[in-house]
C-alpha cells in the first residue's frame, strides 16, 4: 500500500501490518497531508518515522522504528537581528564617509572607495541575517543514530513542536492492541474469584477517566466499582423456566436505551496490574451515532493515550488541540472500534440461545442474574472479537450480569483461549448511566492553519 493517497513518482515504502499515517513535516511547508509529497519530508506513522530527502543528486530514505527512539529535540534557529542593525549602521557610515570625502576632495573615485568599503560590510551582514549559518532542525535520537529533519521556514519551525509532541506520545506504542497472553488456565475457573489490584477504586489510574466529558466523568468511579465487584450467590427468586424470559427482556430493554457510558479492558488474565499490551477504553455513546472515546495503552515504558469524538461522518481527534481531518476515512479503524465498544456485541451473545449455566448474585444491595455461555458460538465469537471470520482453534466463554430491577446489562466478561497453545485474552466491560441525558457535541477545533489529517 502506498504511503500517499495518490500514487507519486517517488519510490514508496509499504505499510507494516496495522500501521497508520499520523502526520508529516515538510522542511519548507510545515505539516502536510499524507497525499502531499515533498523533497524533504518526515512522515510519522504509528510504528515508524520515515524521512525522504535529497543530497545533491542523491535521494535518501531513512526509517527509524518508534521503539528505537530515546529522545526528541527541536533546534529553533531564528535570524539574528543584530546583523541587521549592524548592516544599517554600516550603510549610514558608508554614506557619511562618501559625502565627507566628496566635500573635501570633490573626487568621485575617492568618494566611492571611502563609502564602498562600509557598504560591502553592510551587504555581508545582511546576507548573514537572511541566510543564517545554521538551519533549524527536528532531531530524533536513538542510542547510536540521530535523524535530522531541517526546518527551513517559520511554518516548519512552528509545526516542529506539534510533530515532536506527537512522536513523544507514540514512542511507547509500536503495535496494535493485541496483548500477549499467558498459558492456559483451568477452564472451570470462576472469572470473579479474585479481583485484580488495578481494579480497586483507590488504585485506579486517573488517566483512565480523563477522556470522559465533565458531565459524566463521575461515572468513571462507578464503572471501576462494577468491574471490581464481588458477586455473591443469592436466593433464586423464580424458577429456571424464567431465565429465558428474563434474558429476552434484557435484550429488548438494552436495545431501547439511547445513551450510556462504558469501560472495556482487554488484558492478560495472569496479571493483577495493567501491563505491556493491555488496553482500556472509556466510551460515551448517544444513539444513533455519537461517540466520545478515550483509549489508553500500556507498554514497557508507560502509558499512551488517544482521544477522539465521532458524530456521524464527522471525526475529531485530540493532538495537543482538537483537530478535524479533511478526510475522515483515514480513521475508519477508530470509527469501526466505536461500534465494537458498544453493548451490541453482548446482545448477540444473549441471543445465542439458552445459557449453559446461570445463577442469581447479589452485590451492593442489588440482585443480578448471571448467565454463562460456554463455548461461544461462531457468530457470538465473531461479534466479541470484531472479526466476521474468527480463526479456527479460538474458543470463547462469556459471563454476563443482568440487573434484575432494570433488565439492563451491568457487566460482561469474555475469556478467549487459543486451543493450540493456550494463549488467553480477557475482555472485561462495565456499563452505567443508561438514558441519563448524556450529550455529545463536536469539540472546538483549533483556529488558524488547516487541520491535520
Amino acid at each position: 500500500m502506498s504511503r500517499f493517497e495518490k500514487e507519486s513518482p517517488e519510490r514508496q515504502i509499504p505499510w507494516l501490518a496495522g500501521e497508520r499515517f499520523e502526520l508529516a513535516l515538510d522542511s519548507h511547508e510545515g505539516t502536510i497531508n499524507a497525499s502531499t509529497v515533498g523533497k524533504d519530508t518526515l512522515t510519522v506513522t504509528t510504528r515508524r518515522v520515515i524521512r525522504l530527502g535529497r543530497r545533491g543528486g542523491v535521494r535518501t530514505t531513512a526509517v527509524v522504528p518508534l521503539d528505537r527512539l530515546t529522545a526528541v529535540e527541536v533546534l529553533d534557529v531564528e535570524r539574528d537581528t543584530g546583523y541587521l542593525a549592524q548592516a544599517l549602521l554600516a550603510l549610514v557610515i558608508g554614506a557619511a564617509l562618501a559625502w565627507i570625502v566628496w566635500m573635501i576632495f570633490e573626487t568621485r573615485l575617492f568618494s566611492l572607495i571611502s563609502g564602498g568599503v562600509p557598504t560591502l560590510v553592510a551587504v555581508f551582514l545582511i546576507t548573514r541575517y537572511v541566510f543564517p549559518d545554521d538551519d533549524g532542525a527536528l532531531l530524533l535520537h536513538t542510542s547510536g543514530y540521530t535523524l535530522r529533519q531541517p526546518l527551513l521556514s517559520s511554518e516548519s519551525r512552528r509545526d516542529a513542536y506539534l510533530v515532536a509532541h506527537r512522536v513523544y506520545e507514540l514512542m511507547s506504542v509500536t503495535a496494535p492492541p493485541v496483548p500477549v497472553v499467558a498459558p492456559i488456565e483451568q477452564s472451570q475457573e470462576r472469572f470473579d474469584d479474585s479481583v485484580p489490584a488495578y481494579l480497586d477504586n483507590q488504585a485506579l489510574p486517573t488517566a483512565m477517566s480523563d477522556g470522559l466529558s465533565a458531565s459524566t466523568n463521575g461515572t468513571a468511579a462507578s464503572l471501576a466499582s462494577v468491574l471490581a465487584s464481588r458477586f455473591e450467590p443469592a436466593v433464586e427468586p423464580s424458577g429456571v423456566s424464567d431465565v429465558a424470559g428474563r434474558v429476552a427482556r434484557s435484550v429488548a430493554a438494552t436495545e431501547r436505551v439511547t445513551s450510556y457510558v462504558t469501560r472495556q479492558i482487554i488484558r492478560d488474565p495472569a496479571h493483577f496490574e495493567l501491563t505491556e499490551g493491555d488496553y482500556v477504553w472509556d466510551l460515551e455513546f448517544v444513539a444513533p451515532d455519537r461517540f466520545r472515546v478515550s483509549q489508553t495503552g500500556w507498554s514497557s515504558t508507560g502509558e499512551v493515550r488517544e482521544r477522539w469524538v465521532s458524530i456521524g461522518r464527522e471525526f475529531y481527534r485530540l493532538a495537543s488541540t482538537w483537530q478535524k481531518p479533511e478526510d475522515p476515512s483515514r480513521f475508519d479503524s477508530e470509527r469501526q472500534l466505536n461500534v465494537h465498544l458498544t453493548v451490541a456485541k453482548y446482545i448477540n451473545v444473549l441471543r445465542q440461545g439458552y445459557p449453559t449455566a446461570h445463577e442469581y448474585n447479589a452485590s451492593g444491595g442489588k440482585q443480578y442474574l448471571q448467565v454463562r455461555y460456554e463455548p461461544l458460538g461462531r457468530e457470538s465469537l465473531a461479534s466479541v472479537l470484531g472479526n466476521p471470520s474468527p480463526p479456527q482453534g479460538v474458543l470463547g466463554a462469556a459471563t454476563i450480569w443482568i440487573d434484575c430491577e432494570t433488565d439492563l446489562l451491568t457487566k460482561a466478561e469474555v475469556k478467549i483461549t487459543e486451543s493450540n497453545d493456550g494463549r488467553q485474552l480477557l475482555f472485561e466491560q462495565a456499563f452505567a448511566s443508561y438514558d441519563s441525558g448524556l450529550v455529545i457535541e463536536a469539540p472546538e477545533t483549533a483556529k488558524g492553519p488547516e487541520s491535520i489529517n
